[in-house]
């Protein structure tokens, strides 16, 4: 009558000792890992959650590469329309002084030596790589640089932007196109350079042919600089952009890591307390195993 209850109690008492074991082995590594979930099977739902988590933020950390890669992009197009700005500004003040009527021919063509040397200036700013071995003003890509020696654009040029971003997406090369050559005849800033250092290398060239000539180069001049101008203030949109962008993912990533320590991360404090109540509930129970396995039938009479 008394073994069965003994064989239960014993029973019992093995699984007791296992369960405080498992606990404890649980809690031993929690404390060596500093997390709190380390399988699945810790906590399902919250290892779940932890793993959407987790996602985000790789998500977040690709866009901030992509922005990264864009910022360096419009920073070097920016710097480098830049550059196109001053060297336009130089050719125009030389147009300016090639109008003067008391130069003799001679005069003229030195001014047409400088313009040749700002035009050929000109020509390696607009078929500038980038980092990437890329074009800065190679529209949506190209194997060739965008422009040839003449002034003119490279048959695989298409006109257009290339881009990258995530949730919004931001410009890393530029429709060299849309500042160089423009959109109607005699914009072509190449073509109008060419027409104009001809002109000056012409010492039969009559006062009324060289002011006209120079008006129109001038002219030509001032509209690639507008179209510059325009260029370098849509790169400064995307970068204020960019900035923007950064300022929401800071946040973003800083609210999500702290998502993902609460769902993962141990509470030392609460971690050793339950060790130590493990430990002492093992004791406990090895302590009760060891009474009933003593037990006998001698011990009932």
């Amino acid at each position: 009558m008394t073994r069965i209850p003994t064989l239960y109690a014993l029973d019992r008492s093995i699984d007791a000792m296992n369960e405080r074991r498992a606990a404890l082995t649980r809690a031993q590594e929690q404390l060596s890992t500093g997390k709190r979930i380390n399988s699945p099977s810790d906590d399902p739902l919250a290892s779940a959650q932890a793993e959407r988590t987790r996602a985000q933020l790789a998500r977040m950390q690709i866009e901030r590469r992509m922005m990264d890669f864009a910022r360096g992009m419009l920073s070097q197009a920016d710097s480098t329309m830049g550059q196109v700005g001053e060297t336009l500004q130089f050719v125009r003040e030389q147009l300016l002084a090639a109008g003067n009527g008391t130069l003799a021919p001679a005069d003229r063509a030195m001014i047409a030596q400088q313009l040749s040397g700002m035009r050929e200036e000109l020509l390696a700013l607009a078929n500038q790589r980038d980092g990437s071995g890329a074009y800065l003003f190679g529209g949506q890509g190209s194997a060739l640089p965008p422009f040839r020696a003449d002034g003119t654009l490279a048959t695989q040029v298409q006109a257009g932007e290339q881009q990258t971003g995530v949730e919004r997406a931001f410009t890393t090369s530029h429709d060299g196109r849309s500042i160089f050559v423009g959109t109607g005849a005699g914009q072509n800033v190449f073509a109008v350079l060419d027409t104009a250092i001809s002109l000056l290398n012409d010492p039969a060239a009559s006062g009324s042919t060289l002011a006209s000539g120079l008006q129109a180069a001038i002219a030509g001049v001032d509209a690639a600089h507008e179209r510059l101008l325009l260029g370098r203030t849509r790169a400064g949109e995307q970068l204020r952009a960019l900035d923007a962008r950064e300022r929401l993912l800071d946040s973003g990533e800083l609210e999500a890591s702290g998502r993902l320590s609460d769902l993962v991360d141990l509470d030392y404090a609460a971690a050793i307390s339950t060790l130590q109540n493990n430990q002492v509930a093992l004791e406990a129970a090895m302590a009760t195993y060891a009474r009933i396995s003593r037990l006998s039938l001698f011990d009932y009479l």
